[in-house]
Parts: C-alpha cells; structure tokens; sequence
C-alpha cells in the first residue's frame, strides 16, 4: 500500500514509525521545506508538491485545516482516497458537501478518523434515531493552547461551529462529533485550560431516543506538539490499516 503525506510533524512521523510490513511512504510535502527535508531522509521518501504526487492508495493530510482547503478537492479530483486529520475545516459545510461528491464522483473514499477520542461510533450509531444532546468538554494543560494561565479557566462554551474556528488546532475531536452527530451548531463545546492537568481530557455526554452516553478519554499529549494527542496520530495508523484490511470492526 502506497501512502503520501502533506504534512511532515507529530502526526506523519507516528505514521510512518509504524510503516514497516503495513505499508509504505512514498512522498511527502509540508510548507516548511525544513520539516520536508528532514522527514524525507529520515523516513527515506521523496519531497513532492501535492499536485505531482505519483498514483498512491491513500493520502493523508496531516498539517492543517488551510491545507484541507487547499489540497484536498484536487487529491480527490486526481483519483487518490484522501484522509484528512484537520477535520475543523468541515466547519463549512459547503466545502464537506463538495468533497463527498468529489469521492463519489471519482470513486475514492474520503476518510475520517475517530482522533483523539473515544465514544464516536456510539454516537454515530445513535443518529441513525434521534439525539438530543451533545456535550464536549475538552480540558488540557495551558501550554496546550499556547498561554499561561494560574488556574482552571473555561475558554471557551459554545457551539462546535465556533470553536472549531476559534482553536483549530485544538478541537477536531468537536468536529469528528459534530460530523458522526447532530451537527457542528447543535453540538455544544466547553474549552478549559487548567494548570493542574496532565494530560488532554475529553468528555462527551450525549443523550436521546438511544439512552445516554458518556465517555472520557485521558491523552498523552505528543512530545513533539503538546496541541496534538498521540492518540489522535494512532488512529491516523489505525484507519490506514482499516483501510487496507478485508476485516472491519466498528
């Protein structure tokens, strides 16, 4: 199975860490040629443009949510399955819409991991009724939104539409909810920095015609980019290997 990565940082190095006899690295791209160089020897793979990408299985977008913008109609539009790990850029809703019809029209897959979170196939399979409720609070050490704070501080308690757009490199786990649920202006976030936090904690709590719903997950931030959990590059490998797998489970 043959994979290019935009994006060279914490998510693609997990990536491609466990490529090994699952599958290989062909190329890759990142708007910091610094960052491309060094991937490129460590991991022994070609710098490409995303334009000039050779015929590959899979690419996956692992830099940002402008990235998505940028890149992905034409990955799809070229023929390649796309995974895209900067799902905040779904906050526009016209732009998701238009990529699914890419896939469907080119018959590729475009594909979303479940990131730093646990609980979205409970919830995906609880909109196939009715859903009252969705409730994401994220809580994570102050260095992990890039400010200094002395106590426990609610950012931010809205909607996953604003939040998305106000911590984009935060909240994709809203926008996975957001997605898989009752939407990014119905799925209501609560943003907390808090200095005694050792990790990055999500908790959903969903309720409707289903029951209820609760789930937290406690991440090790990556030690490379304390924004990203390292769980959400695991499930990046995790879809890779669903991907190519005859055997899907969940």
């Amino acid at each position: 199975m043959k994979i290019g990565l935009i994006g060279a940082g914490s998510i693609a190095r997990v990536i491609a860490e466990h490529a090994r006899g699952n599958y290989e690295i062909i190329c890759v791209y990142d708007s910091i040629a610094e960052a491309a160089t060094t991937f490129s020897i460590k991991y022994h793979c070609e710098i490409l443009k995303p334009e000039d990408f050779p015929r590959l299985d899979l690419v996956v977008e692992a830099a940002s949510q402008e990235a998505v913008r940028e890149y992905a109609e034409k990955m799809l539009a070229s023929g390649h399955s796309l995974m895209v790990m900067s799902i905040g850029a779904f906050v526009d809703e016209g732009l998701f819409e238009h990529l699914v019809k890419t896939a469907e029209k080119n018959k590729v897959k475009l594909i979303m991991p479940s990131g730093a979170i646990a609980g979205s196939d409970g919830i995906k399979a609880a909109s196939i009724g009715e859903i009252d409720e969705v409730m994401l609070t994220t809580t994570k050490p102050p260095e992990g939104f890039g400010i200094d704070v002395k106590e426990r501080t609610v950012l931010y308690e809205g909607p996953a539409s604003e939040a998305v757009k106000k911590y984009p490199k935060n909240v994709n786990v809203a926008a996975t909810l957001a997605l898989v649920g009752i939407g990014f202006h119905k799925t209501k976030v609560r943003i907390v920095a808090d200095p005694a936090a050792k990790s990055n904690r999500h908790e959903i709590y969903a309720k409707g015609e289903f029951g209820e719903l609760r789930a937290e997950t406690n991440n090790v931030p990556s030690l490379e980019n304390p924004k990203t959990s390292y769980l959400a590059a695991m499930s990046a490998v995790a879809a890779i290997r669903s991907f190519k797998s005859s055997v899907v489970i969940g």
